[in-house]
């Protein structure tokens, strides 16, 4: 039973170690300039193993990263939104997680949700609604949060997908000029959004 235990523990590992390999390269280099050898390098794997765990390859493997980044994506923001029980402290919490992030990486690090939809979502139906279904997941996710601070449904819906477009493109943009002022900017300005509403509804 130990040494079944072990085996299993071990091969979790190995499967958490791809799709986080899988995750930063997709997150900077995009699904196309990333290759299956480059991900068994990083994650020190033979590719014997990725395709035990795999089998379908590097498709089947993009959307376990995107699933596998979802799920890391709303842990991350379940603990800025409980942590702030204000929704615009909340969001510019976020926000600035993502900008520090970018600025680590020199600017190299981007969503690897949208990375992964941009490259190959309308050619890869699978991957597009494993894609969407991750989204869709965060979206709920703010949704509820903003629900809860007084929100109807639809207004929470609609907020919540502003912020993510507007957070998507500003990464777009932060990337292409080497800049955080894009981030900065819808920082302000959706905390600002977000508090006017709040208090007109007040």
């Amino acid at each position: 039973m130990k040494k079944q235990s072990a085996r299993t523990a071990s091969a979790a590992r190995t499967r958490n170690r791809l799709l986080s390999s899988a995750e930063d390269l997709f997150r900077s280099q995009g699904f196309h300039g990333t290759g299956l050898d480059q991900i068994l390098k990083r994650s020190r794997t033979p590719k014997g193993s990725l395709y035990h765990y795999f089998p379908g390859g590097k498709n089947e493997l993009a959307i376990a990263t995107v699933r596998y980044t979802a799920a890391l994506m709303k842990q991350s923001m379940t603990a800025m939104l409980a942590s702030n029980t204000e929704s615009a402290a909340a969001l510019e919490a976020w926000i600035g997680n993502n900008a520090a992030m970018l600025s680590d990486s020199d600017f190299r690090n981007g969503c690897p949700l949208a990375a992964i939809t941009l490259d190959i979502a309308s050619s890869q139906p699978a991957i597009r609604e494993a894609c969407a279904q991750g989204f869709q997941i965060l979206l709920d996710l703010l949704s509820e949060h903003l629900k809860v601070a007084g929100f109807s449904p639809a207004r929470a819906r609609a907020l919540a997908t502003l912020v993510f477009a507007s957070l998507e493109g500003a990464l777009i943009l932060s990337r292409a000029q080497k800049s955080l002022e894009p981030l900065a900017t819808i920082e302000h300005e959706l905390a600002m959004l977000i508090r006017s509403s709040i208090k007109a509804h007040a």
